[in-house]
């Protein structure tokens, strides 16, 4: 019997805030962005490698990825699977802009499988089994059409009621369920789940290794009409990442005051500040319907303002800036 996917209500209310609060720090600092990128590719890596008997640790993880050094006792294979893996998460951010189609899914196979399969890159021509799943994924013959009818369902009148991190974890069971490759099938179908949210806003989901019983069993639950587990696990992995690019924006943006804080600095008012940032005249962050600047912002433009004849501000800002 088929349930009606539903997300634990206390959930799904945490993720729209804590969306909505995300939205309210874009665009967000390049600087910023490069190194949540960095961050959750080493995440992402370990933790989806993991999950599949890879024994790198997070931190062999990192000194193959950032050094390229690496340890003994483990195999190549093991290397190849953390280089491939981070390669193809550095491509997510490129397909964002782009529909997920039959070719994306492939071009990711075959990044991830580089030097590792023969077929890297190709669907699977044989029959395959999932180690302790109740059911048999479709015969190759079949594979080709039902990859098309994913891939079509994923911007259907079908799918888009859901919301998107529910649609995202439908979807990502549907992929494993249907196990178009001979192998690599778990890795690139976590690939295909961060860059469906991520091209409805979301940051990347992290399932992380230490949750595999129950994601194995979630992805199960899925196969006999029971998605709402896994809909509740991947709206969790959202939630970890969630967490971890706020962190980084109230890092990042600490130093910012609003402009109703700013404006007695300087003997001016919010209004004419307000003006000035939308305007350009400093460098200035709207959150929600405010915005935010740092003193020295604020003071750089007003000394530069008053070096210039014509451009003299109407306040004169006072002598601790």
């Amino acid at each position: 019997m088929v349930h009606e996917p539903r997300m634990e209500a206390r959930l799904a209310r945490r993720l729209i805030q804590k969306k909505n609060q995300l939205d309210a720090y874009r665009p967000m600092e390049s600087f910023t962005v490069q190194r949540l990128h960095q961050d959750l590719r080493l995440l992402a890596t370990y933790h989806s490698n993991a999950i599949e008997g890879n024994t790198l640790s997070l931190h062999e993880t990192q000194m193959v990825l950032e050094y390229g050094i690496t340890v003994d006792g483990h195999p190549l294979r093991e290397y190849l699977e953390a280089t491939n893996h981070a390669e193809a998460f550095d491509t997510l951010p490129a397909l964002v802009e782009r529909p997920i189609i039959v070719e994306t899914v492939q071009h990711l196979h075959a990044l991830v499988m580089d030097k590792v399969d023969p077929q890297a890159g190709e669907l699977r021509k044989v029959q395959v089994y999932i180690r302790g799943a109740p059911f048999t994924p479709p015969p190759a013959r079949d594979v080709p059409l039902y990859l098309t009818q994913w891939v079509d369902w994923l911007m259907s009148d079908n799918a888009l009621p859901y919301d998107p991190v529910t649609r995202a974890a439908i979807a990502h069971h549907d992929f494993e369920a249907l196990h178009p490759f001979t192998d690599g099938n778990g890795r690139v179908g976590r690939l295909l789940l961060n860059l469906m949210l991520m091209q409805d806003g979301y940051p990347p989901a992290l399932v992380l290794r230490e949750w595999r019983p129950r994601y194995i069993q979630a992805l199960q639950q899925a196969h006999v009409g029971e998605y709402t587990p896994l809909v509740n696990l991947v709206g969790l992995a959202v939630e970890q990442t969630l967490d971890l690019y706020l962190e980084a924006c109230v890092e990042s943006t600490a130093h910012l005051l609003p402009l109703h804080e700013l404006a007695p600095l300087f003997s001016t008012t919010v209004d004419y500040l307000g003006q000035l940032a939308r305007t350009g005249q400093f460098e200035a962050k709207k959150r929600r319907q405010h915005w935010y600047a740092s003193k020295e912002a604020v003071g750089q433009y007003f000394r530069e303002a008053s070096a210039q004849p014509r451009g003299r501000p109407r306040h004169t800002p006072s002598p601790d800036t």
